[in-house]
């Protein structure tokens, strides 16, 4: 179904019924990504957030951070009840921000992902290094992008599991997902480091094989010793897609209570 949020059109799956549970999608993705969680008694909602999907896609200082957090306050108006938020990757981030400053966030799961950048010099090269990679989306289409993006070495993906998620990348509009990159990639958000002790209960799941968002995991935990990180066997960046039963598993529990 479509909503206004803001006056920004968005698409959003609603699914079910118990706790609320915000899931929020990684960088190429849409609201449907929630197809790969396992079924449960809650309450799901899951936007395509700005510059995805089907939701609108507005100017760049329409869809940073800041804005984005606001436009998914009003999705948590939506229900009285204390939120789950669960965030992939880019979604992650989001949601990590969105628990720092909105109090309604009794929980957050992010699935390989950071708070952001500790320097203003890290951030600066991240930042050239996302305008590059959104000119590339421009001048050479979506279709080299995506075959760019899905040879990354983070991946531990069979042939399989990236024919499943190529027809949702190429439908992205590539003037969209650049404009995500100058908004809201990594090097344009705010860094949480120094904000840690401010999140509500917070767990990480990582996969085995991606050892820079395992290391940043780790890094958060000696910053805030009672966050949980779980390890996925046999995955990389994508652990929901590359071990969809032993995840499956983790946030069934994590969610559901069990852990």
């Amino acid at each position: 179904m479509n909503i206004d949020l803001r006056g920004v059109r968005y698409e959003v799956i609603h699914r079910g019924e118990g706790k609320p549970v915000l899931c929020l999608h990684g960088f190429t993705g849409n609201a449907h990504w929630v197809d790969s969680l396992p079924a449960l008694p809650i309450r799901l909602v899951s936007p395509s957030l700005l510059q995805h999907g089907a939701t609108e896609h507005p100017s760049v200082n329409r869809s940073t951070m800041s804005q984005q957090v606001k436009d998914l306050s009003r999705l948590l108006d939506t229900d009285d009840r204390p939120w789950t938020v669960v965030g992939y990757s880019l979604g992650g981030r989001i949601a990590l921000t969105l628990a720092a400053c909105d109090e309604r966030v009794e929980h957050v799961i992010g699935i390989s992902t950071t708070p952001g950048l500790l320097t203003s010099k890290e951030r600066a090269a991240r930042r050239r290094q996302d305008a590059e990679l959104a000119q590339l989306i421009e001048t050479e289409g979506i279709a080299a992008f995506v075959n760019r993006w899905e040879n990354l070495s983070l991946w531990r993906q069979t042939e399989d599991m990236k024919r499943s998620l190529r027809k949702d990348r190429l439908a992205q509009n590539p003037n969209a997902l650049a404009n995500s990159l100058r908004s809201i990639g990594t090097g344009h958000m705010p860094s949480l480091w120094g904000t840690l002790q401010r999140l509500p209960r917070t767990d990480l799941i990582v996969g085995s094989d991606d050892l820079k968002f395992k290391a940043i995991a780790r890094h958060m935990q000696e910053e805030r010793p009672d966050i949980k990180i779980y390890e996925i066997s046999n995955a990389g960046h994508a652990p929901h897609i590359e071990n969809a039963s032993e995840f499956g598993t983790i946030i069934k529990k994590l969610i559901l209570g069990g852990i």
